[in-house]
């Protein structure tokens, strides 16, 4: 059965979509041609999308790194769960948005892969209200589409910090978050910035990304230095830290050396806890991958030996209303912008290399979106 309660003037017949046509590397993503997709529930809307950012976790799903857990079966497989777009059809049970509004969200749910594919890196999407929020005029689609996962990843691995200090605010703390221009990295600054009021800001990006800081984030970081021909750990100094946020795992080592003994450790890239994972995972978690993860937190154990520095993973939850609602907030108030970088869906060997730079996390600036 199919619903429609209003909808604009005659849509297409099909959509394009970018997919991973089977197992594969961003060198192999091809873009196909299917048709529209319908509203089947009452809940549902149909987007225009205009920009979908790409995530580092769907590109590795496509290349099989998580086969062990998840083994891709259903190919082509769509991307796309982050984006912005016009409601151009809803549902008759729908509320909260009419046709013509601009959005932006992110279609995501624990247990990872509990529901069928998003596909928003499509020309058209279905979608449901509680995954989305109305898109401020002074927002670009493609800011907007860059927006989402990060940010309340950011909010919440901040915010659980402060918990664990016994504190609300960022004030009169050093902060050390490294990666300044990376996709984490420049939102979890602006969001320690301008929103947990941290006064001293920290960070590192490669050699030719030096002088791009101040461009993209003017006024935010107050030291920077290059990790590529720099000894970060000495320059900033042992033990003068009191809050930091491993962007990658690469940095988790220095974090750890640049803290003070009793400072906080958040971790957005880590391997998680047995009860983190579970949570990602829900009843596909095998239970021996969860005595591996609690094994190999004693590695962790032994890496903080002889510091009461306070340690946490984070995986990020933008399922959680209440802090996409705080996150929403921030960016109708323009306290986080998304540093990114856009191409059109048509030029596919641009969508492969951005893609690739997603992939492998290196190399790219900001948030990688696509404009379908």
């Amino acid at each position: 059965m199919t619903y429609s309660k209003v909808m604009m003037s005659k849509l297409p017949a099909t959509t394009r979509t970018l997919v991973a046509p089977k197992k594969c590397l961003p060198a192999e993503y091809t873009v196909i041609e299917q048709p529209i997709p319908k509203i089947t529930k009452p809940n549902q809307l149909l987007l225009r999308m205009n920009a979908v950012a790409i995530n580092t976790g769907e590109t590795q799903f496509a290349s099989g790194q998580f086969d062990l857990l998840y083994k891709a079966s259903n190919f082509p497989t769509p991307f796309g769960i982050e984006g912005s777009g016009v409601v151009v059809e809803i549902g008759p049970a729908v509320t909260e948005f009419k046709v013509g509004d601009a959005v932006y969200g992110m279609e995501f749910e624990k247990p990872h892969l509990s529901r069928p594919p998003a596909a928003w890196a499509s020309t058209y999407a279905v979608t449901e209200p509680q995954f989305l929020h109305k898109k401020p005029d002074h927002v670009s689609f493609e800011e907007a589409a860059a927006v989402p996962a990060l940010a309340v990843t950011a909010y919440q691995s901040i915010k659980r910090g402060l918990q664990l200090q016994g504190r609300d605010s960022l004030a009169g703390q050093t902060v050390y978050i490294p990666a300044a221009l990376s996709a984490s990295g420049n939102t979890a600054i602006q969001i320690a910035r301008n929103y947990f009021g941290a006064e001293k800001i920290i960070s590192t990006v490669s050699t030719p990304k030096m002088g791009l800081v101040e461009e993209y984030l003017p006024g935010m970081v107050t030291q920077l230095y290059d990790y590529k021909t720099q000894d970060i750990v000495k320059l900033i100094g042992r033990g003068t830290v009191d809050f930091a946020i491993s962007t990658q795992f690469s940095t988790l080592n220095e974090s750890i050396s640049v803290l003070k003994s009793d400072g906080i450790l958040m971790s957005i890239a880590s391997i998680p806890k047995s009860e983190v994972m579970a949570e990602m995972l829900g009843p596909k978690f095998p239970a021996w991958l969860g005595w591996v993860l609690d094994l190999l937190q004693y590695w962790y154990s032994w890496k903080l030996r002889g510091t009461k520095i306070q340690y946490e993973f984070i995986s990020g939850h933008p399922g959680h209303r209440g802090d996409m609602e705080v996150v929403a907030d921030m960016v109708a108030k323009g306290m986080v912008k998304a540093v990114h970088t856009a191409v059109d869906l048509d030029d596919l060997e641009e969508v492969r290399r951005g893609c690739e730079r997603t992939y492998k996390s290196k190399g790219g600036i900001g948030k990688f979106v696509v404009r379908p």
